[in-house]
């Protein structure tokens, strides 16, 4: 196995430790149910209608961790950033939600090309960086409309 399979098994363990330690066992349990559809389902689909019907990018090099050319670990991956991403979303201050939003978003645009260098994800060069940021926008902009459903127990 080379290091660069292990990239999204530390991101789950560095973003599961994080929530462990800054999020209540409370809200933990309330915000799970919307990472688990927001992040993990969503990514899933994302993935299939990108990668398997219109051939934008596609993961290589994926190791023990490839299932049927997809990533295993992508959707546990995003079901804790949704998680984290929904527990320190700004709700006293609306403006400020639209550059969360942004900041996620050029975070995941960052995030797929440390994926692209270490040779585990490939796209058509359109993809990047436009498209990609816009699609991030959207998706987290989602998120957080979604999300906002979720209330902290007082």
């Amino acid at each position: 196995m080379t290091a660069q399979v292990l990239v999204y098994p530390a991101l789950i363990v560095i973003l599961a430790v994080f929530l462990l330690i800054t999020v209540p066992r409370d809200e933990f349990r309330l915000l799970v149910p919307y990472g688990v559809v927001l992040g993990g389902l969503v990514d899933f689909l994302f993935d299939r209608l990108f990668s398997s019907l219109f051939h934008v990018f596609s993961y290589t090099n994926l190791g023990m961790f490839g299932v049927s050319g997809q990533l295993l670990l992508a959707p546990l991956a995003w079901t804790l950033i949704i998680v984290f991403y929904l527990y320190f979303w700004p709700r006293d201050h609306r403006y400020l939600g639209y550059f969360y939003i942004l900041a996620w978003s050029l975070l995941a645009t960052g995030y797929s090309q440390v994926v692209l260098q270490l040779e585990m994800f490939s796209y058509l060069p359109w993809y990047y960086p436009l498209p990609m940021l816009l699609l991030f926008i959207a998706r987290f902009a989602f998120v957080a409309w979604f999300g906002k459903r979720w209330t902290r127990p007082e």
